[in-house]
């Protein structure tokens, strides 16, 4: 089970370091294999904007942005990702900026082009190792903040090695119970059941083959989902710092359920 601590601290909060609340766990039987930090460091990235975009008069695949990074004017970055377009927010490493692998940002000139800056990929933070263009933040992220501190990355990712008896701990709640009485820390964040009256009355037929195996399953049809919703950044990075990638809207909520809860689901469409 792999968790985040910050995620486990919205449960359940005790007034232990990193190190305590891990040899607590260890020490119950719920031994901790590794802790993490969830995100590579770096220094000086910010979130911005990218204002305009034009074509570099002497490379087809390249493009010289203005970019808003929070300072009084704006910043000429020559940028070759496919997906930029006019208003997108992304982290942008200012001169002087250091990535992971002890990568400095200097000005440059990108085929005669002055540049001032990079716009960065998660990979190049080093929050994923995929590659598909710069990072797309959400349209309300605050201009010129530090990326670490609107990403929240002052985190560890904590992974717990359960034997099969412990299943009640195959999730975030599971263990933050299992803490709290280990502490006597409270749970501060109860979970309860909200009873909701059901507008669909379609079903799909279940037949349960091996009763012995499974005793009961349970579904629901809903209609009207958006499925290209995007999904919530805060949900996508619980999910990454429990070691699960963001594939769909729908995937993910259920996804985020069973880390959560501990309750197996699963979306059929």
């Amino acid at each position: 089970m792999k968790l985040s601590e910050k995620w486990l601290r919205e449960y359940v909060s005790p007034e232990l370091d990193t190190d305590g609340l891990c040899e607590h766990l260890t020490l119950a039987g719920l031994e901790v294999d590794a802790v993490e930090p969830v995100a590579a460091e770096f220094s000086k990235v910010v979130v911005g904007q990218i204002k305009s975009i034009q074509k570099h008069p002497d490379a087809d695949k390249l493009n010289i942005c203005r970019v808003d990074a929070g300072n009084a004017d704006l910043l000429n970055i020559v940028c070759g990702a496919p997906n930029i377009y006019e208003g997108m927010k992304t982290p942008v490493a200012l001169i002087g900026a250091v990535l992971p692998g002890n990568f400095k940002i200097k000005e440059s000139k990108l085929r005669g082009e002055p540049s001032f800056g990079m716009m960065c990929s998660e990979k190049e933070l080093g929050l994923s190792e995929g590659h598909g263009g710069l990072m797309d933040l959400p349209k309300n992220a605050p201009i010129g903040q530090c990326v670490r501190d609107y990403l929240d990355l002052d985190d560890v990712s904590i992974d717990v090695d359960l034997t099969p008896n412990r299943a009640d701990c195959l999730s975030v709640y599971g263990i933050a119970r299992e803490l709290s009485a280990l502490t006597k820390t409270p749970i501060s964040k109860k979970v309860g059941v909200v009873k909701e009256d059901i507008g669909i009355k379609d079903q799909l037929p279940v037949s349960i083959q091996s009763t012995v195996d499974c005793q009961r399953y349970l579904g629901r049809v809903i209609k009207g989902i958006n499925t290209q919703a995007e999904t919530p950044l805060w949900m996508k990075e619980k999910l990454r710092r429990s070691g699960l990638r963001s594939i769909s809207v729908v995937v993910d909520v259920t996804n985020f359920v069973l880390l959560e809860l501990g309750q197996p689901m699963h979306a059929f469409d």
